[in-house]
């Protein structure tokens, strides 16, 4: 019994001195900390202390009421949500920047005791802050800065999100709310969060070493991990959200249908925070190196490493970075594979879509459609079925969507924008480019757009006027990527394209320098209309005039595309050759002092075929760097190597017909043979390549992505109709290839 009252006295004597010691200002966190990490245990709860008088007798009796943090109800919440929400208005007319403003959001919220809080509020403070530098970006993009308080701030906030959201006291609204307000900062911010994947590159003279630049940012205590953790966490409990809403048939449950707005706020937030690692068509990401005083260009003794591997075998090394892992399924591709299953409701691709089918992907809106199909392609997640369907359904939606548009004759509060449209053509491009084919769906889309704003009855002489800059350029893009030689939709982009040029009316350095790639890529010269014919030369004075404007120098991708699409379309006159010695004058100088080796590929094969086609365009590029380019050219060429089925049999059967011969040999050339001179070459082809007088034969295999695919067009269709044979056209870097095989001294053979 003594002990008991000594326990309970100890017991009473510390509750006093804890509340002597909590003060109002201690249920806050120590806000200065950047690596701010508690438990919700371990957070201040409120005590208050109570006198009861019981009759004539007073009685000192102490009542502890403890209020869990992050748990307010209803109306408490509701203070606090105002108090946050109120904080941009108040600064309204104070000449503060967005910074500033969303700093101030951010830390009312972390100033409220957490008594008074719940996760509609850390999420409001998150959404409010994300809301006004969105604008402020919008307004101005000198005001796009960035501020160590407001970082500070933010990571604070972020790790109290990663403890609610470990406790699972987020919504599914809630969580595509937090996702979507983080992506937003990381936006404004770079430096938040690492998004582009770069290699870097040492160059032992005959092979590279590699590190990953993200990796390393990702393995330290930074902002990185921590924006990283949560959004990892949050696509986990998206990923179980919507496995549980749906039944063994992948139909969703009646009354729990996730709504499409949320889901594609959500797609576009993974999309836009953790895009895809390779460009579309890339085999590996981005690699850059630094550039050194003295550059080892022996190359005389590499050699090529073959390796034939069958269809869907991993190719040593450089197959480990593709655009969707499929061996290491991350939580954000089981993410989009999860809201493909809700869009399509478990359907596979080639399920025709009907008016009867009330998927909820039918549901969504042209805005949410687009921006479904822009997240797919931009994270490169369509490496599964489910989000192949997906990619198909939206396709076969949006055609549907326009052919219904244009039969009734809708009024114009129902005008399909060409962004929604264009956007998801580009998305499908980016799917055909990565090798992943959604059939006819994209041919469709493409000529529904095309009667649609083109070819359609009473339609102006300028039908793509009301488009803007980023329509014209995103659809010359989808066809450029997808191979689709729709010609009509191509030269009313162009044509559009060339006289907003004439009239330097809105088109940037970047979106001129895409439109240029676009038509190298499709190899849409002269021949095909005085469009194509005008635009190198109209759009080469439009960048000199901007370049001259603004005393700036082209960013090293523009330049290095530029070069090269003006190379392979081998229209030379001065404003393009004076265009070419700028960009390599500021390609040699590098002040950054790092140029990516996709760069310097690009800018040797420019360079090695204007030395022979026009010298004027780089004869003042210095010695030593030519010596490089060529160098990194060499080694690339160096690489390991796939040979397809087809390659592998031909090789077989000249071995058997015992025709000496080397496979994916310098310059890629899949079969180089060399004949003595006046030789047979069933049995005297040299054995040796470094022979004399001897003639190169290099026989190319062409697969079809070598060439366009044919626009199911009505001109088209009726000259098949007709008899005439419409064969598809070889693409701009095959043409480039062979023109530089045959400098080289090689006779080209090919094989379709």
């Amino acid at each position: 019994m003594l002990a008991y009252k000594t326990v309970s006295t100890i017991f009473l004597a510390w509750l006093c001195c804890v509340d002597a010691l909590i003060v109002p200002s201690s249920v806050n966190y120590n806000r200065s900390s950047r690596s701010f990490s508690t438990s919700l245990q371990a957070t201040a709860s409120k005590t208050t202390h109570k006198r009861k008088n019981r009759g004539s007798k007073q009685t000192s009796q102490i009542s502890v009421t403890t209020q869990e943090p992050w748990l307010a109800d209803y109306s408490t919440s509701v203070r606090s949500q105002k108090k946050i929400q109120s904080v941009p208005s108040k600064l309204r007319g104070k000449n503060a920047s967005p910074v500033q403003v969303a700093q101030a959001v951010l830390s009312t919220f972390l100033n409220i005791p957490s008594s008074e809080c719940n996760a509609a509020n850390v999420v409001c403070a998150l959404t409010t802050s994300a809301k006004t530098l969105s604008r402020g970006k919008h307004v101005n993009n000198k005001l796009n800065t960035t501020s160590e308080d407001l970082q500070t701030a933010l990571m604070q906030t972020i790790d109290i999100l990663n403890l609610l959201v470990t406790d699972k006291r987020l919504t599914a609204r809630q969580l595509c709310n937090a996702a979507w307000a983080i992506a937003k900062h990381v936006e404004y911010d770079a430096s938040l969060f690492s998004r582009d994947k770069y290699i870097l590159v040492k160059d032992s003279s005959k092979s590279y070493s590699t590190w990953d630049l993200s990796q390393q940012q990702m393995s330290g205590d930074g902002t990185d991990k921590h924006i990283d953790d949560v959004l990892n966490l949050i696509a986990l409990r998206m990923v179980e959200h919507l496995e549980q809403t749906r039944d063994r048939k992948y139909r969703i449950k009646t009354g729990k249908r996730a709504q499409p707005g949320e889901l594609s706020m959500l797609l576009w937030a993974y999309a836009a925070a953790k895009p895809r690692d390779c460009p579309p068509g890339w085999e590996q990401p981005r690699r850059i190196e630094q550039l050194s005083d003295t550059q080892n260009t022996n190359s005389d003794n590499d050699f090529d490493v073959v390796t034939f591997v069958e269809d869907g075998q991993k190719i040593p090394q450089e197959s480990k970075y593709m655009a969707n892992d499929s061996q290491h399924r991350s939580v954000t591709s089981r993410l989009f594979d999860a809201a493909a299953i809700a869009f399509c409701q478990g359907e596979g691709s080639a399920v025709i879509v009907s008016e009867r089918d009330n998927t909820l992907l039918k549901n969504c809106t042209w805005n949410e459609l687009s921006n479904i199909a822009w997240s797919f392609a931009t994270r490169g997640a369509y490496a599964s079925k489910e989000s192949e369907a997906v990619m198909t359904f939206i396709a076969k939606e949006a055609t549907r969507r326009i052919r219904l548009t244009q039969s009734d004759g809708l009024s114009n509060e129902r005008e399909i924008l060409p962004r929604d449209c264009v956007q998801i053509a580009w998305a499908l491009g980016m799917m055909e480019s990565d090798n992943v084919s959604v059939g006819d769906a994209f041919v469709h889309l493409v000529d529904a757009i095309n009667e649609y704003w083109i070819t359609r009855s009473g339609r102006p002489s300028q039908p793509l006027k009301g488009w803007k800059c980023a329509d014209l350029v995103q659809m010359a893009t989808a066809l450029a990527h997808g191979r689709l030689d729709n010609q009509s939709v191509l030269s009313a982009v162009y044509e559009e394209a060339l006289r907003r040029l004439r009239s330097r009316n809105g088109l940037s350095i970047s979106e001129i320098s895409i439109l240029l790639w676009s038509q190298a890529r499709m190899h849409l010269t002269k021949n095909f209309g005085a469009e194509f014919a005008e635009f190198p030369s109209a759009a080469s004075q439009a960048l000199l005039q901007r370049m001259g404007r603004s005393s700036m120098k082209m960013p090293p991708q523009e330049g290095a595309n530029v070069a090269w699409s003006l190379t392979a379309l081998e229209q030379y006159d001065d404003d393009v050759i004076d265009l070419l010695q700028k960009i390599f004058n500021t390609a040699s100088s590098c002040e950054e002092g790092v140029i990516q080796l996709e760069h310097a590929h690009q800018l040797w094969q420019s360079y090695f075929l204007l030395s022979a086609d026009c010298p004027e365009a780089v004869k003042h590029v210095p010695e030593e760097f030519t010596k490089y380019l060529e160098h990194k050219w060499n080694l690339e060429k160096s690489r390991c190597k796939k040979s397809s089925k087809k390659h592998q049999a031909i090789s077989k059967t000249l071995d058997l017909m015992r025709v000496a011969h080397r496979n994916e040999y310098d310059e890629d050339v899949d079969v180089a043979i060399v004949l003595e001179e006046n030789s047979a070459w069933t049995h005297t082809a040299a054995s040796d390549f470094d022979i004399k007088n001897g003639r190169k034969v290099a026989v190319e295999f062409d697969g079809p992505h070598h060439f366009t695919v044919m626009a199911s067009t009505g001109e088209q269709l009726s000259s098949i109709q007709r008899g005439i044979k419409i064969n598809p056209r070889v693409l701009g870097h095959t043409v480039l290839k062979y023109r530089l095989l045959k400098l080289k001294g090689w006779t080209v053979v090919r094989i379709p």
